[in-house]
């Protein structure tokens, strides 16, 4: 079975998504925080995946190396030496570091190393071997075992570098035939690996010889050809790695993680697989005693893995050394996916730990960096020499990458960052020798040696800027190669050079003005050779341009240039920019408008001669055809600069614009089809930037492109190496990658909102261009624009009038355009057409539906064909349609008269029969009727709205302007296109303006008095009066949440919905537009709407409440609901003179706050909200100084209702700027958290969830102006209870008031103090402490606590809240012993009552509860009596092991939240079992309405959350998922205490003793009186002998007795006396003998194991990514080997199935028992080892746990003893638990007392008495919450940038992850297959590598 650790690292290949392989990566991450010394064990399992197939494995394996690193502590050896301060002296030392012994360091240093000033790069080009992309495969080699061939290689490398002067041939280096060993030799052997040094990875060839000889010849023979047939398989890497099973040195036995399908054959195992590198497999059949020196004897190994030092060795050398030393040879593979691994996981480990890199124990700090320089010098050669050598190069979809070449430039910025100044001026001159191939003598094409030296170069730059910058020499140097990069032939190298320049064009441009013009000529010439879209380098470059131009130094350099050179001139040179504007990346076309727009604005003579048509052409066409909004905004910014440019002199504008009007005013008034029936654009008007136009057949290839993938044929150019210049290549090329679908009209695909957003551009450059012109010449524009307005196309005529409107907005006169008044007029005044063109296919529909329904007549109703109406087939609307076409009025006859007139001629039994299906037929063509009816009546509104902003725009007024008015309302009403309404809500503004100037105010107040309305009418915004006039005491923002009631008619409730929205959206903006448009005099010129904000308020809110406001049929009501609304809309747009007008109404806003109607509390709660969140200073300080006092009014609910509401509304209106204001509101919020009025409560709560996350930004800020000194006082005051809440650190120490028996760790006392400060606050907590911290302990010093002091207070005030009241703890049966146990000894002055036992007995105790001070029950006897308990008022309600109560449908739960108390308490180590829902359960109890309600939570929190963690989720859910964690976790912080045993308990020896008591269960107990009966007599007589005998059977009595204790279906066996009265007792109870009931011991045992985390996975523990690392690992000790088969059976495979369990008892052989403790040991996913003290107790070393559990007990305390310390021992860096289960009043208890275990034990209270401190850490409460619901941690380490505290900003929007500030982020993210462009992107992307190396 594969353990949880196989499982988790197998997720590295096989994980669905990116999320799922990063939630590994983090959970190996956090495995190697809890287990640091499993570090090689976890490398040793993820480095194999360096060499996998499959980037993405490689990538997630890299990354995974990165984080498991980063946990592993630095290594200086120096750090305690005397007198160092160097810049690793604060860095932690290391274990596991091997050492070269002195007498190989001269050979070490002589032969190994590379040195930087010596390496021959060009003997290495001469006569290396070149890295393609794969190579032929030595299986000589593969058969080495991992050593041996580490060795060969390193041995062969020179010859290979070509660095022996000559070509060295293959069989120079072939394996020697004797070397080839089995790679099955055992791996723990010391040995010497050719350097004398001792070296654990190293093979005993000797011990395999010696194994040979034994064996005949035949098997020799057959050992030879498996070895054969496993090396070609190790060779052919099969199934990815086949080649690379890593194999443990020490876990023979277990799986490791290679899958038994790689190796089919069964022997194969046994005799070894072969192993590339790491063989980690330990055969069964050497005798490895004699090889290891254990401490002790019994089979025993140390636990080593291939990358880790010998024990002689540790410490004293850099513990990575063998894992780089593998890499390091593995950078030279032939296979390329090996070298990718290779350089990844190099950098990785440099990155992190390269400081460090050839340390070693011994040699000073100064030596010691010497070596270090050295290391990290021979890397960086090997590295250059890989770039020089590789020549594989890849290509994804338009650029090439060289992925290897791009990730050693990577690996080698790790090494820069360590290495000294002249290290990195030796790398940098390597390079660039490279780069400028100076002294390279090679034939051939050096294309990809100068791109390697570009790529390391570029990261020179980028790590080491600050060098750069000091070196004179070395910027010249990086500006040379940078200029001869971009002149480089090659494209590859051009986009490689254009990035190494990018980052330091600044410091370029400043230090190098004199370079500027070369650089410049060398820029637009590289550009020129660019010539089609799929060059790589084209974005680059154009990046380089837009960088470089937007420095004013280079410009002025260009205009010099340009008068001088007629060749660089802008006329010349800016065309070169054109063919990029069509490019398929967005972000080219951005940078080239941005280019082009810095060049139309230099203004001077000489750089304007390329504005001329041509330009303007280009542009109109890419606001015809641009589908991203910031492209087409930026082209429409452009084009505007453009035409006022050249409009300067009209006559050139019309001259240069005049031979393209036709072709673009045709394409302006194009019309726009309706899905699925596309009108595509004429391609032949469209001009290409080399100026020809389009064939007609580059968009037929676009339609049928659109259907069905690229054929191969058609790819293939984009495989090719471009290496020469290329020509232009036909641009549709270009263009039908880009535009075809908008080209083609397509509505499904690029979506109506964007075709009409494309048109409404075109009219608005067309309509800016015809300002310019002089009217009399317009004329050929005015012909095609009248053509358009009696188009039949309803889209044609809209665009044609935006033209008109756009020319008329844009002129400086009306006179100009009154021309088009007449035709606009008749728009408006005259019918429409009956049908438009574009819509025919809606009526192609209805007629198909009439013409369904007249045959259903003919086949289903059998009415004969002669009385049938026909329908003609031509339909309205088709070019050919006559008079006589079929229209919607001919439908409407056929489902009206004609239906009714068939159904009579219809037989009456076929009428019986065909009529459901008649009417049916007929409600669906009704149903089409009505749409094609819609969609032509929103056609109309459409072009008469345009019509009518057209004349507005024009200035004209008709006599009667209302049909004009009604065209535009109708637009603001019902216009569902953004882009169409806000033009009609513009030039409602104008209209008004209009009607105001010519004296006609009347119109213009109705016009505002309608828009009011309409900004009123979305329910959900402003409330329907009459709906709610009725309700005083609820909130209506609560309801609303709430009230997700069904409608009866969804679709048509929908359908309203979005119309009403679309209403107020228009009038909204209309209002908007308007208050800009009139600025300060918006009152005076729009009295009107003065009327309606003021008067209702002023009317209802002077006195007392008028009761017309209260009358549900008066319209009053409504009045003041929307004035109310209207303010909340205008406030914020309104102008600054006007807010004194705003402020008048407060007061009223204020008293509406506390009327009594719900109604206008929520509407003036929303405009409160609204007005401060505006008028901060002002509106807030009323809210502080008016409306929170009146908050605790204990009379008048309605007021606190009001203030509440506000509070809520406040809130989620100002988002971040209500932080100077929250420390007022939370401290009045937390007030209500527990008001007597449930709303309140619930309201409260949900306010105070937000409050409390943004309390920690609240520190810094200024204080608000404006308030007074007692309130800056009184913010002080709450100032320090926030603190409080949020860091129980800063809670005050608290003197507990009387006498525990017990000395409080300094963590419990920290413990207390929080618990105290909840009671003082009335607040109510979970304390989540780890197991055995004593969370028992600091509750009954709580509850203690307050029971003195309310009886000390009482006895002084006599006031009845604060009379005796009991306490009540609630925990499960098996632990009410202990509570009485552990308050009879910590606290002997409370008296307890133990509410348990059968009824009879609870019955005689019932009325008794209150006499007592503290009453324990289980929950069983919780929910059974509820109505006897309930009926009491508690002080404190405790809950132990509160997560029962998870499950909020449970009847237990739904008892325990009936319960009255003041204080409510939960206790348990897991708040979080299986998902987030059960934290709601948990809070509902503690405090109801916390997390909202059940439904709301759902769809706030657990939907999200779990939604993020399937594995199909978007990268949206994944954010929403992570956010929600970020969210939930902000908001439960200040309620959760969680300490870990690791962070508190470094003051204590670490063994700590527990009893862990449990009582007979009634079985038991009626066994053990019958047994005493019956064998008392006996006994006592023979207790009295001294013969062999009576002592046999006293020990036989007390055996059964032990046994009974463990379970009755030990000793009950058919034959017993007693078995059949036993079975008749247990027919009566429905249970059986193995029934745990019976055997309390095997309950007590399960929730011990929860209580550790053990077994609690839910659903999901079959996927490792969801099962935690757990904190605990348990020892499971038995005497009796039946008992054993009991815990496994009944205990971890009924009870905890999720449990991954060992086994290891006298059944094992004694050869196969150190193998199980290995496994154990190294493999931590395994939870618990069940053993009996007779195996177990002796010799085994058993580190791996920390927690011991003694099921029973042995005479002997020696043993007992001697079993605990399996665990406790050297190498255990926990704390270990040892828990004793005893059961209560039996021989178990004299057991003990027999043994006196007089132990020196910490401390003798054998008691949980042990702590952590509350690092109230994020991270740590969040691992709460990682148990189970969010997967593992989705909190994922990736600052994108400096991240302020906006929850927006802490996702990365790729992942999903939720961002931590100030963590490293992971290197690599790898995507998807190799052709996925973006792994290339994000993996080379420069800014997010350098925010790596920070």
């Amino acid at each position: 079975m594969a353990s949880r650790l196989d499982r988790l690292v197998t997720i590295l290949e096989t994980g669905s998504t990116r999320l799922i392989r990063d939630t590994a990566v983090n959970q190996l991450a956090d495995w190697q925080k809890h287990h640091p010394d499993e570090l090689f064990n976890l490398l040793s399992r993820v480095v194999p995946y360096l060499r996998h197939r499959d980037w993405e494995t490689r990538s997630t394996a890299a990354k995974a190396i990165g984080r498991i690193v980063e946990h592993a502590p630095l290594y200086n050896p120096n750090e305690n030496d005397e007198g160092i301060l160097g810049d690793l002296a604060n860095e932690n030392g290391n274990g596991f570091i091997k050492k070269e012994e002195s007498k190989d360091q001269s050979v070490f240093d002589g032969e190994e190393f590379f040195d930087l000033n010596t390496l021959d790069i060009a003997g290495i080009l001469k006569y290396g071997r070149p890295l393609l992309r794969g190579g032929h495969v030595d299986y000589g080699l593969a058969a080495l075992d991992p050593q041996k061939r580490l060795a060969h290689l390193k041995k062969t490398l020179n010859g290979r570098l070509g660095l022996l002067g000559r070509v060295v041939e293959d069989e120079e280096m072939a394996v020697p035939v004797e070397q080839i060993t089995s790679p099955a030799t055992p791996q723990g052997a010391p040995g010497t690996n050719g350097f004398g040094r001792q070296d654990s990875m190293t093979n005993d060839s000797q011990s395999q010889n010696l194994e040979e000889t034994k064996l005949s010849s035949r098997q020799l023979n057959v050992l030879k050809r498996k070895r054969k047939r496993e090396a070609q398989k190790a060779a052919q890497g099969k199934g990815g790695f086949g080649d690379l099973s890593i194999r443990r040195s020490t876990t023979a036995g277990s799986d490791g993680f290679v899958d038994d399908t790689l190796m089919p054959d069964a022997d194969s195992k046994k005799n070894g697989k072969m192993a590339e590198y790491f063989n980690l497999d330990r055969p069964t059949d050497v005798d490895e005693d004699t090889k290891v020196v254990s401490e002790f004897k019994g089979p025993m190994l140390p636990i080593k893995s291939e990358l880790e030092a010998d024990d002689s060795l540790d410490g004293i050398e850099w513990p990575f050394e063998r894992l780089c030393d593998f890499l390091k040879v593995d950078l030279f593979d032939s296979q390329w996916e090996t070298r990718h691994g290779a350089a990844m996981g190099l950098r990785e480990i440099v990155r992190v730990h390269g400081a460090g890199a050839g340390r070693r124990r011994g040699p000073s700090y100064q030596e010691n960096n010497k070596y270090n320089q050295q290391w990290l010098d021979d890397l960086a050669c090997r590295l250059c020499a890989v770039l020089v050598l590789d020549k594989f190069t890849d290509y994804s979809s338009d650029t090439s990458v060289a992925p290897i070449r791009e990730t050693v430039g990577q690996t080698l910025g790790a090494v820069l960052r360590h290495v000294p100044a002249q290290s990195v001026y030796a790398i940098y001159g390597l390079l660039y020798r490279m780069v400028m191939q100076e002294g390279l003598h090679s034939e051939g094409n050096l294309w990809a040696i100068c791109h390697g030296g570009m790529v390391g170069l570029r990261y020179v730059v980028a790590v080491r800027k600050d060098l750069l910058l000091q070196d004179n020499d070395m910027i010249d140097g990086v500006i040379r190669s940078v200029m001869k990069g971009l002149g480089d032939m090659d494209d590859d190298v051009r986009s490689a050079s254009a990035a190494t320049l990018i980052p330091m064009a600044k410091e370029f441009v400043m230090m190098r003005p004199q370079a500027l013009d070369n650089l410049i000529y060398i820029v637009w010439e590289s550009l020129s050779n660019l010539g089609d879209d799929l060059s790589a380098s084209t974005g680059k470059i154009m990046d380089l341009l837009a960088t470089l131009c937007s420095f004013p130094e280079v410009l002025e350099a260009m205009k010099v240039s340009a008068s001088q050179d007629e060749e660089r001139s802008f006329t010349t040179l800016v065309p070169r920019l054109y063919p990029f504007l069509r490019h398929t990346i967005t972000s080219v076309r951005l940078a080239v408008l941005k280019a082009l727009m810095t060049f139309v604005n230099l203004g001077a003579e000489t750089s304007q001669g390329w504005l001329n048509g041509r330009i303007l052409r280009l542009i109109f066409q890419n606001i015809l055809v641009e589908r991203d909004q910031a492209t087409l905004t930026m082209s429409m910014e452009l084009w505007t600069a453009l035409v006022r440019n050249l409009g300067q002199n009209p006559a050139v504008l019309a001259d240069e614009f005049g031979a393209h009007v036709e072709a673009l005013m045709e394409l302006t008034l194009h019309p726009i089809g309706v899905p699925r029936h596309p009108i595509p654009m004429n391609a032949s008007l469209f001009q290409k930037p080399s100026g020809g136009t389009y064939s007609l057949s580059g968009i037929a290839a676009a339609s049928t492109r659109r259907s069905s993938p690229p054929s191969g044929a058609e790819r293939a150019p984009k495989r090719r190496r471009k290496s020469t210049k290329v020509d232009d290549v036909p641009a549709s090329t270009q263009t039908h990658d880009v535009d075809g679908h908008m080209m083609q009209g397509d509505v499904d695909l690029v979506g109506m909102d964007v075709l009409v957003r494309s048109r409404v551009s075109a009219a608005k450059a067309m309509g800016l261009v015809m300002s310019f012109l002089d009217p009399s010449i317009l004329s050929p524009y005015d012909a095609i624009i009248d053509q358009g307005l009696k188009s039949p196309f309803a889209s044609t005529q809209l665009s044609a009038a935006m033209v008109i409107d756009e020319y008329a907005r844009n002129c400086a006169s009306s006179d100009a355009p009154s021309r088009f008044v007449k035709p606009l007029q008749a728009i408006i005044e005259q019918g429409r057409p009956s049908h438009y063109r574009d819509l025919v296919s809606y009526i192609h529909r209805v007629r198909s539906q009439s013409q369904q329904l007249i045959n259903l007549f003919r086949d289903h109703g059998k009415v004969s064909s002669g009385k049938l109406p026909t329908l003609a087939v031509v339909v309205q609307g088709e070019a050919e349609a006559g008079p006589g076409a079929f229209s919607i009025a001919n439908a409407d006859k056929v489902v009206g008269d004609d239906f009714e007139r068939l159904k009579k001629a219809m037989a009456p039994g076929q009428r019986l029969i065909a009529l459901p299906q008649l009417n049916e037929a007929r409600q669906v063509t009704i149903a089409t009727i009505d749409e094609a009816k819609a969609a032509k009546e929103a056609r109309d509104a459409r072009i008469r709205a345009a019509a009518a902003c057209a004349l507005v725009a024009i200035k004209v007024l008709p006599k009667k302007p209302s049909p004009l008015i009604k065209a535009i309302m109708d637009s603001v009403k019902t216009e569902e296109y953004q882009e169409l309404q806000g033009r009609s809500a513009a030039t409602i503004a104008r209209l008004v303006q209009l009607l105001t100037e010519s004296g006609r105010p009347g119109p213009a107040d109705k016009v505002v008095s309608n828009l009011v309305k309409f900004s009123c009418v979305e329910v959900a915004e402003t409330p329907e009066f009459p709906v709610h006039a009725l309700k005083t005491n609820v909130i209506l923002s609560m309801q609303k949440e709430e009230d997700r009631v069904d409608h009866a008619d969804a679709a048509k409730f929908a359908r309203e919905a979005k119309a009403a929205r679309i209403t107020r959206r228009g009038a909204k903006e209309a209002l908007e537009i308007l208050s800009k448009t009139f600025g300060a005099e918006l009152l005076e010129r729009v009295p009107s709407l003065q009327k309606f904000m003021e008067e209702p308020l002023v009317k209802a809110f002077t006195g007392n409440l008028p009761a017309e406001a209260k009358d549900p049929e008066d319209t009053f009501g409504q009045e003041v609901v929307d004035a109310l609304s209207v303010i909340r809309t205008m406030t914020p747009t309104l102008n600054e003179a006007l807010h004194p007008f705003v402020l008048r109404q407060l007061p009223f806003v204020i008293k509406a706050l506390q009327s009594e109607l719900s109604v206008f509390r929520y509407m003036a709660a929303k405009c409160m909200a609204t007005i401060s969140s505006i008028m901060n200073v002002e509106g807030m300080t009323a809210l502080v100084e008016r409306v929170l006092p009146s908050i605790n009014n204990p009379i008048d609910l309605n007021v606190r209702q009001g203030a509440i509401e506000a509070i809520y509304h406040l809130i989620a209106v100002m988002g971040d700027s209500i932080l100077p204001y929250v420390i007022f509101l939370i401290v009045p919020v937390l007030g209500r958290m527990s008001d007597s009025d449930n709303e309140i409560r619930l309201i409260a709560t949900t306010s105070f969830a937000t409050l409390v996350k943004l309390v920690p930004l609240e520190a810094g800020i200024p204080d608000p102006p404006g308030l007074s000194e007692e309130l800056l006082k009184g913010r002080d005051r709450e100032r320090t209870f926030i603190g409080q809440l949020l860091d129980p650190k800063k809670v005050e120490p608290f003197q507990i008031p009387v006498a525990i028996k017990a000395e409080l760790r300094s963590y419990q006392q920290e413990g207390v103090n929080w618990l105290h400060f909840l009671n003082k606050y009335h607040l109510h907590g979970i304390l989540c402490d780890d197991m055995g911290l004593g969370k028992t302990l600091q509750t009954i010093c709580i509850v203690a606590s307050d029971h003195h002091q309310r009886a000390e207070e009482f006895a002084k005030t006599n006031a009845p809240d604060v009379r005796r009241l009991p306490s009540l703890i609630v925990c499960p049966p098996t632990l009410s012993g202990h509570w009485q146990q552990e308050i009879k000894h910590y606290a002997p002055f409370l008296s307890v009552t133990a509410y348990v036992g059968p009824p009879a007995e609870r019955k005689a105790m019932k009325d008794q509860l209150d006499k007592t001070d503290i009453v324990i029950t289980s929950y069983d006897v919780c929910r059974n009596d509820i109505e006897a308990i309930e009926k009491y008022n508690w002080n404190y309600v405790v809950l132990d092991e509160g997560h029962l109560i998870k499950n909020p449908k449970a009847k237990i739960t739904q008892a325990v939240k009936r319960l009255a108390s003041n204080h409510r308490l939960i206790l348990t180590g897991t708040p979080i079992q299986n998902n987030v829902l059960e934290l709601w359960s948990l809070f509902d109890f503690l405090m109801p309405g916390f997390l909202g309600a059940e439904k709301v939570f759902q769809d706030r929190f657990a939907k999200p959350i779990a939604n993020s963690r399937n594995s199909k989720a978007s990268s949206k859910e994944q954010e929403a998922g992570a956010l929600a964690i970020e969210a939930l976790h902000k908001q439960v912080l200040p309620f959760l205490l969680r300490r870990l045993k690791e962070e508190v308990l470094n003051d204590l020896p670490p063994k700590i003793l527990q009893n862990y008591y449990c009582d007979l269960s009634d079985l038991q107990l009626k066994l053990f009186e019958d047994f005493t009966k019956r064998e008392a007599k006996t006994i006592a007589e023979e207790a009295g002998r001294d013969d062999k005998e009576a002592k046999q059977h006293i020990f036989q009595a007390l055996q059964y007795m032990r046994k009974l204790c463990n379970s009755p279906a030990l000793v009950m066996k058919p034959g017993h006396k007693a078995y059949d009265d036993t079975q008749k007792f247990l027919s009566r109870q429905n249970t059986s003998l193995e029934d745990p009931v019976h055997a309390p011991k095997l309950t007590a045992l399960r929730d011990l194991l929860v209580e550790c985390g053990i077994g609690i996975e839910g659903q999901e523990s079959s996927d490792p990514l969801y099962t935690p690392i757990k904190p605990h690992r348990a020892l499971i000790f038995c005497q009796m080997k039946e008992m054993l088969d009991m815990v496994q059976n009944t205990v971890l495979k009924q009870m905890l199935p999720s449990t991954q369990y060992l086994r290891l008892d006298g059944s094992v052989e004694a050869n196969r028992r150190q193998d199980i403790v290995n496994k154990f040991n190294s493999d931590p996913s395994y939870d618990v080892l069940l053993l009996t003290t007779s195996v177990g107790g002796l010799g085994l070393n058993l580190t791996g746990a920390d927690t011991v559990i003694f099921v029973e007990h042995d005479w002997n305390p020696q043993k007992d003893l001697q079993a605990m310390d399996r665990a406790h021992r050297i190498g255990q860096k926990k704390v270990v638990n040892v828990y004793r289960l005893i059961t209560r009043g039996t021989l178990e208890e004299k057991i003990l007392s027999l043994q006196r275990f007089k132990i020196d034990v910490a401390s003798t209270v054998v008691n949980q008495q042990n702590a952590g401190l509350a690092t109230m850490d994020t991270d740590q409460i969040l691992d709460l919450f990682n148990l189970g619901d969010s997967g593992p941690s989705l909190i994922s380490d990736n600052p994108k940038d400096n991240i302020e505290g906006r929850e927006e900003d802490m996702v990365d929007i790729e992942t999903g992850d939720v961002r931590q500030p100030g963590k490293r982020a992971a290197w690599l993210d790898g995507l998807g297959e190799l052709w996925d462009n973006s792994q290339y992107e994000e993996s080379f992307d420069l800014d997010g590598y350098l925010k790596t190396m920070r």
